[in-house]
């Protein structure tokens, strides 16, 4: 068992706890890749430098399908084995001591397929109409493509070079800082964690731009339509003005129209054609609220969806004119026991994303609570303070309680803990 800098125990995860490994912290994944998408056939190569956190005899990376055909650490050749699912188990040939800087070169190649969770579907890999692929997508995502430390826990910084055939194009998480004879090389330099990474390739029509000084790069896959991003500009004034400066060096969007949802990848959000201005602000939203700001373990994803959710609504509010309070008042009224029994704090594997609609009310009525002043102060400086780290439920009660300097236990224990309809004094 191995606690990272965070205080978070790796590895470990209620919900998935299969996923991540201990033992050591990664610095950075480089993944060197060539996709055909005729025979929808990669060949890749990732490097990730590590620092151990304990002695080492040997350790796993997560990677789901595709064949291995060769390890290095530091450089020697290592044994390895596949274990269930997902697990590559490499044993370097000599012991890695603690406190040590090491490297892991992984030769793979195959046809990646998307992971099944149930609760949630389909994430991960997958084709699209035009014969392209995309990858992005919440938990277990990240390992579909390239081996990985799969737990939110362990952030790092991520390059890729991405080799496609002409007329094709290679779209990533970060900046874009060459194209060469149909190399596509992808630079991120703000830690990101597995599961905000993203990669699409398609005959994409690119387009870049500036907002508010920050470069924007576009990719619309063939039939997608292009009018939701030219809203990019004004989503990003309004979530400035709310949340001070946008967190990362890069902004934009991948634009596809088979999918129905958006994912908030960092930095470069994947949009399917059922995407709409709220989908649209809510994955911007979550470049702070859910990329800036990480969450602890999965248990955790309530927090920051909700936070980006109630973004929305003071979007609606200010554009569209429906008022916050109304919107509160009408969806409390509507709710029934089912709809108040699912827990915040813990909604369930497989369930992360499905109580937001419940998370939303639980923001309004905090406002309410501690009043506009320490809310707006809350909403804007949490994911600043956290910046580079990892924060879940108990982290953010004690930061409020602090910033409004007033007891919010029963409030929390209703509204994140509970499992009932809030006291009418708490909503």
């Amino acid at each position: 068992m191995h606690v990272a800098p965070n205080g978070v125990v790796l590895g470990v995860d209620p919900y998935y706890p299969a996923d991540g490994n201990g033992g050591y912290d990664v610095a950075d994944y480089a993944v060197d890749l060539t996709y055909d998408p005729a025979a929808r056939f990669l060949n890749a190569k990732a490097v990730i430098s590590a620092t151990t956190t304990q002695r080492l005899s040997r350790f796993n990376l997560d990677l789901r399908g595709l064949t291995v055909t060769a390890v290095k650490v530091d450089g020697v050749p290592a044994a390895f084995v596949r274990a269930g699912q997902h697990e590559l188990v490499i044993t370097p040939a000599a012991t890695l001591a603690a406190d040590t800087a090491f490297t892991v070169e992984v030769v793979y190649c195959g046809r990646s397929q998307p992971d099944y969770t149930p609760g949630r579907g389909v994430t991960g890999w997958r084709t699209t109409w035009s014969g392209g692929a995309v990858a992005a997508g919440g938990a277990h995502s990240a390992r579909t493509w390239f081996p990985v430390n799969d737990t939110s826990a362990d952030k790092a910084t991520f390059h890729l070079t991405a080799t496609v055939p002409a007329g094709w194009t290679a779209v990533s998480t970060g900046t874009r800082t060459s194209v060469h004879n149909g190399r596509h090389t992808w630079v991120e330099d703000v830690p990101v964690t597995p599961s905000a990474t993203m990669i699409a390739v398609d005959r994409f029509a690119v387009r870049e731009s500036t907002a508010g000084g920050t470069p924007v790069l576009d990719a619309f896959a063939p039939g997608a339509d292009p009018a939701l991003a030219a809203k990019l500009p004004a989503v990003l004034d309004f979530l400035t003005g709310q949340l001070g400066p946008y967190p990362l060096p890069a902004a934009g969007g991948v634009y596809l129209p088979d999918l129905v949802h958006s994912h908030p990848a960092q930095g470069r959000p994947v949009h399917g054609g059922g995407a709409d201005q709220s989908a649209l602000v809510q994955a911007v939203a979550a470049q702070w609220w859910g990329n800036q700001l990480a969450i602890k373990m999965w248990q955790d994803q309530p927090l920051v969806e909700s936070f980006a959710r109630y973004l929305v609504w003071l979007w609606d509010e200010e554009k569209r004119g429906l008022a916050v309070e109304q919107r509160y008042q009408d969806a409390v009224r509507r709710a029934d026991a089912r709809f108040w029994g699912r827990e915040l704090a813990d909604p369930g594997a497989g369930r992360e994303f499905s109580v937001a609609d419940k998370g939303v009310l639980m923001v309004h009525a905090l406002r309410k609570h501690i009043g506009d002043a320490a809310f707006f102060t809350v909403l804007r400086d949490y994911p600043q303070i956290a910046t580079g780290l990892n924060q879940g439920w108990y982290d953010w009660e004690l930061f409020t309680a602090a910033v409004a300097d007033k007891d919010l236990t029963a409030f929390y224990q209703a509204w994140v803990h509970g499992t009932a309809l809030p006291p009418a004094e708490l909503r």
